[in-house]
This record gives structure tokens, C-alpha cells and sequence, in this order.
């Protein structure tokens, strides 16, 4: 079995390679103005760095991220198929086939990424130094419910903002500016005072488009 160190090293390294990738692909989507976002980056670079120097405290602290990532990914799984219509998934595939499979591509090697990190740093050396160290060892489970709320959570408001009134009403300016060819799915709601505003994808047999809407309540 390999010692607490010879563990933190890889994860370590691990950590960094993937947040150097990550910080790179960052930049060129930025650069090129493409929509790009991470849970990496360079969080993964410092982390890495300290583990690679055998830090147990912060073994500590990214194992309880890493548990907490892990139940929020997995949740995702499960609601993801929720999140918009069907038909909407199924135009935005035929639309764009490539980019589509490789968003759950990433997805799943994100997933396992984190389940390696996870698996690697609540292994039985690490959980021992530790517990050597005078540190909080064992399962996370705090962070496993924290990932799991989450979740919840973000269930909960994807299911409001497309149910209720202000979603109704939404819809209604959508209709008035696209018309009834399109359906409609909010992805996105703002209030100031009596001012809201909202986004949302616009789409039929073939096409799909954003669009924003705004009124007084």
C-alpha cells in the first residue's frame, strides 16, 4: 500500500495538470468569447502545489471539496434530463451534434476526475496521518449533505422559474416578440423593485434562439 505522501504527491499532481489544462482552456474560451465555466482552474493549481509538498491540512480540506463536488455532480445527473424540455434537448442535439456529446463527455470525465481525488485522499494512509495530526478524519458526510442540498435546491428554482406567474408573464412578452411558432423555456429571472427581466431560449423544428424580456409588475 503507498504511504500518506506517495498518495498526496499524485493527487497533487494530478491536481495541478488538470488546473493548468483547465486555466488554458479558460483563457482561449475568454479570448475567442466563448462561454466557459469551471470548478478548477486555479484552485486546482494551489491545492496541488501544497499537496504535492505533503500538506495534510490541505488534504484535509480538499477531500471535503471533493466530497461536496462529487454529491453535487452526481445530483446533477439525476436532474440534468429535468432541467428544459425534452424537445429542447433534442433540437439543440441535432443542431450541434459535436459540441452536445462533448459537453457530456467532460461531464463524466469531471465526475471521475473528482471520484479519483476523492477516492485517493479519504484512503486509509491519508485518513491515518490525519488522524496523526490531530485533524477531523473519516467521511465527510457534512459535505456530502451540503453537495446534496444543493442540488435540491437548484431543482426547487429551476422548477419555479418556469412555473407561476412571473414565468407566464415571461412567456407572454416572449410570444409578443417572436409569436406562437416558437416555444419558450425561462432560463434566467431578475427583480429590482417593481422592474423584472428575464431570459429565455426561444426554439422550434430547427433553430433555436435567446432572447430577453422586461416589464413593470
Amino acid at each position: 500500500m503507498d504511504s500518506s505522501e506517495q498518495i498526496l504527491k499524485r493527487a497533487g499532481i494530478a491536481l495541478l495538470i488538470v488546473g493548468i489544462i483547465d486555466i488554458g482552456v479558460m483563457i482561449y474560451c475568454i479570448t475567442n468569447k466563448i462561454s466557459y465555466s469551471s470548478s478548477f482552474n486555479i484552485f486546482a493549481v494551489i491545492a496541488g502545489i501544497f499537496l504535492m509538498r505533503g500538506s495534510i491540512r490541505t488534504a484535509r480540506i480538499v477531500t471535503f471539496f471533493s466530497a461536496f463536488m462529487l454529491a453535487g455532480f452526481l445530483g446533477l445527473v439525476v436532474i440534468f434530463p429535468f432541467m428544459e424540455p425534452f424537445e429542447l434537448k433534442a433540437i439543440t442535439f441535432k443542431l450541434n451534434p459535436i459540441s452536445t456529446v462533448l459537453s457530456y463527455v467532460f461531464m463524466f470525465v469531471a465526475i471521475g476526475f473528482v471520484y479519483w481525488v476523492y477516492k485517493n485522499l479519504a484512503s486509509e494512509p491519508v485518513m491515518t496521518a490525519r488522524k496523526e495530526a490531530g485533524l477531523s478524519y473519516g467521511v465527510p458526510k457534512l459535505a456530502f449533505g451540503f453537495g446534496g442540498a444543493l442540488v435540491i435546491g437548484l431543482s426547487i428554482a429551476m422548477y419555479s422559474l418556469n412555473n407561476g406567474s412571473n414565468a407566464e408573464i415571461a412567456k407572454a412578452k416572449a410570444l409578443e416578440q417572436l409569436g406562437d411558432s416558437y416555444k419558450y423555456h425561462v432560463t434566467a429571472m431578475n427583480f429590482s423593485g417593481n422592474y423584472a427581466s428575464a431570459r429565455l431560449t426561444a426554439y422550434r423544428e430547427g433553430e433555436i434562439k435567446e432572447l430577453s424580456v422586461e416589464w413593470n409588475e
